[in-house]
């Protein structure tokens, strides 16, 4: 397979890296969408490190994969309540006066 693992561990923990936190705020209607690119980027990740001779592409997919999921368990959700409060307010408070 070459690096093509690594390589994709990559491309996929950097996507969840990026991409996370966009589709938990703009798309509420994919359960758990937050959680598909991580889990693929440590799926391949380990795959490659097991697989691969050269495994530097798969330990970085590996460990970006692995943040990328923690900050979707704890961090992405406290991003969407905050951008969704702050519209609320932006929204309501001038009718409050």
């Amino acid at each position: 397979m070459g690096k093509a693992l690594g390589i994709i561990s990559l491309i996929f923990g950097l996507l969840g890296l990026l991409v996370g936190w966009f589709l938990e705020v703009f798309l509420p209607f994919l359960p758990f969408a937050r959680f598909y690119l991580p889990v693929v980027a440590i799926v391949t990740g380990i795959v490659g490190v097991s697989v691969q001779e050269k495994k530097g592409m798969a330990i970085a997919g590996l460990v970006l994969g692995s943040v990328a999921f923690v900050l979707a368990i704890f961090i992405f959700p406290l991003i969407r309540n905050l951008i969704r409060n702050l519209i609320e307010y932006i929204l309501i408070s001038p009718f409050l006066y």
